[in-house]
């Protein structure tokens, strides 16, 4: 045990050199980092942020700005709603600890709606839809929003929105100003704040096609480009490649698949199959409205985390509880690609990992569940029936992190590890997480001091792939640590899920690769952890199954022991917030995780 923490200490900060080995920024105006890691370290943030500038955080009460959601994700704490006159309130917000980077992403659609029924120095802020908009908040966000995802214009917008794109200016450069202020270019390099939006595609009004767009720099185009504008992923696609020229580059990221009615990953035409991979690199797998990993399957338990009853936005407010396609789900896609490969020679689904939070009270990172007070992104000031101090649905939960292996934090590194998907998600703890795929690798890893130096020399780490002909004996090496800070965390199990297709036919496995011998237990009558379980676990595994003609992927799942989820530890707290007696619908423990980034094999 002595040498696995002794590992897990060294592994992630291992050779620090100097700040003059740094690459060129190429796309910054910046001086280099003092600290550069050169086998890489983690870094922790959330990329899926909304403030008062979007239409459904703004009528729900959200008076946070983009300048203050980039304070809060460095520490400083923010009032919630409802606030008092004086703009202060009984609800406060505040991160354990700081972010190392974030992206607002306010959905580009209704941008200048809203700014246009919010100010009062805009022309059509007494028309009638913004006096509506002012005095019955619920039924304008039902309403501007349906005719967004519909595609027609608001009628003070004029026929080709004009009115409403020219007063989009005014916010979309509040969002790149808050970007830029808050960027720390100094030598310190402690916060790293991107330029982003979100499209809010949809399909048949409800089903969600929603992407975020994260740019590399602070080169970036007039206006985010819109549904409006660009109905589907090909043409945001060329209308962000057409206004983003000059030194800019940006990934899309789809995200909350799990409420997309199967619809997200759509099957892409002859010339997207080729554009699918660079342009969508990274999909979101967890966030507060949901796991997207996988559909409930009785082969796979885990799949049950945090999963929705309902399979898109407006199934929510219809209490239609039909049954999920399997296509609305991250690990599905991950078959079909490798189905792709199989029958084409080109897999169009390599998609990285992440999560994050989706908050729409401009509260980046706040994950924790013993704290959590809602992100208001589902309607909660719809629901009547909430008990008043509930802060979300109870079907919601608090979200997740986003983490990248990067050298150093600064735009680039963190872009560049964006880009070859050396990423993974948490469902909100700071879980530290390796992945590494080689060919006989040594069996004697997890003891020596200098292993990730040698992962790098020897293996593919996660986000990469591999020629499964070139290989003997393939071998994963996992490391995984749970949070110093949090006394009662351990990991429980490290698992890895496999698919692969043989003869044309798709087999998916879930291993164990290793589990603790005595997890620590959950008392449930005061949410108190019983025992002592493992801070930190390392493990080699060699796939017996392999052949060299496989077309397969590989992903890493780090298990936690059981805790009490954030509506039972409220129930604990204040009986008024327990569910009815026999009430099984939500349960009342969560095991939180991690999800790497596939590694694939790819018989070329």
């Amino acid at each position: 045990m002595k040498q696995i923490i002794f590992l897990i200490g060294i592994i992630f900060f291992h050779q620090i050199i100097s700040s003059a080995e740094v690459p060129e920024y190429e796309n910054e105006d910046r001086v280099s980092c003092e600290t550069y890691v050169k086998n890489k370290m983690p870094l922790f943030g959330d990329l899926h942020v909304h403030t008062a500038l979007s239409l459904d955080a703004n009528t729900q009460g959200t008076l946070n700005t983009p300048d203050d959601a980039y304070r809060f994700a460095q520490g400083q704490s923010l009032y919630l709603q409802p606030y008092n006159e004086d703009g202060t309130s009984p609800r406060i917000s505040t991160l354990k600890r700081p972010l190392d980077f974030a992206a607002v992403t306010d959905h580009a659609e209704l941008l200048g709606e809203v700014r246009t029924c919010t100010d009062a120095n805009y022309y059509k802020y007494n028309s009638l839809s913004c006096r509506i908009y002012r005095n019955f908040p619920k039924f304008s966000y039902f309403y501007m929003n349906t005719k967004a995802s519909l595609r027609k214009p608001i009628g003070f917008c004029g026929d080709s929105r004009e009115i409403c794109l020219a007063a989009a200016q005014n916010p979309w450069h509040e969002i790149i100003k808050a970007a830029e202020d808050h960027y720390d270019r100094s030598s310190n390099c402690k916060f790293s704040s991107f330029i982003g939006y979100e499209w809010t595609g949809a399909a048949y009004s409800g089903n969600n096609l929603h992407r975020n767009i994260i740019f590399d720099a602070s080169n970036v185009p007039n206006e985010p480009i819109s549904f409006y504008e660009a109905p589907t992923r090909k043409e945001l696609w060329d209308q962000l490649d057409a206004s983003c020229k000059d030194n800019c580059d940006y990934v899309v990221i789809p995200h909350n698949s799990n409420l997309s009615n199967g619809l997200m990953f759509e099957e892409p035409d002859s010339e997207e199959i080729y554009l699918l991979g660079a342009k969508e690199p990274l999909v979101e797998i967890f966030q507060h409205k949901g796991s997207s990993e996988c559909a409930q399957d009785i082969k796979d338990p885990l799949c049950d985390f945090e999963q929705l009853p309902y399979k898109d936005f407006s199934s929510k407010f219809r209490n239609d509880f039909s049954s999920i396609p399997t296509a609305s789900f991250v690990r599905d896609t991950l078959n079909t690609g490798l189905i792709y490969q199989e029958r084409r020679q080109i897999n169009p689904f390599k998609f990285g990992l992440i999560a994050s939070t989706d908050t729409h009270l401009g509260t980046p990172g706040s994950v924790d569940e013993e704290s959590f007070q809602g992100h208001g992104g589902a309607g909660k000031s719809f629901r009547s029936s909430i008990p008043e101090g509930l802060p979300d649905d109870i079907e919601f939960n608090p979200g997740g992190l986003a983490v990248v292996w990067a050298e150093e934090n600064s735009r680039t590194s963190i872009f560049n590890a964006l880009k070859r998907k050396e990423v993974y998600g948490t469902s909100g703890p700071r879980f530290i997480v390796r992945f590494f795929l080689g060919d006989q690798l040594n069996r004697h890893l997890c003891q020596n001091p200098d292993a990730i130096t040698y992962a790098y020399k020897n293996a593919t780490p996660m986000g990469g792939s591999l020629d499964s002909s070139d290989l003997l004996a393939p071998t994963i090496f996992i490391s995984a640590s749970v949070d110093s800070m949090i006394k009662d965390q351990f990991i429980e199990k490290l698992q890895v899920i496999k698919g692969v297709v043989r003869n044309g036919v798709l087999e998916t496995s879930v291993i164990d690769v290793k589990e603790t011998e005595k997890p620590a237990s959950l008392d449930l009558s005061d949410c108190s952890i019983r025992g002592n379980g493992v801070k930190s676990m390392c493990a080699l595994w060699e796939d017996p199954d392999f052949n060299k003609q496989d077309n397969a992927y590989y992903y890493v799942r780090v298990l936690a022991n059981k805790t009490c989820r954030w509506s039972h530890d409220l129930c604990v707290k204040d009986p008024r917030f327990c569910s009815a007696e026999g009430d099984t619908s939500f349960p009342q423990y969560v095991q939180e995780r991690a999800w790497t980034s596939p590694i694939w094999l790819e018989n070329k």
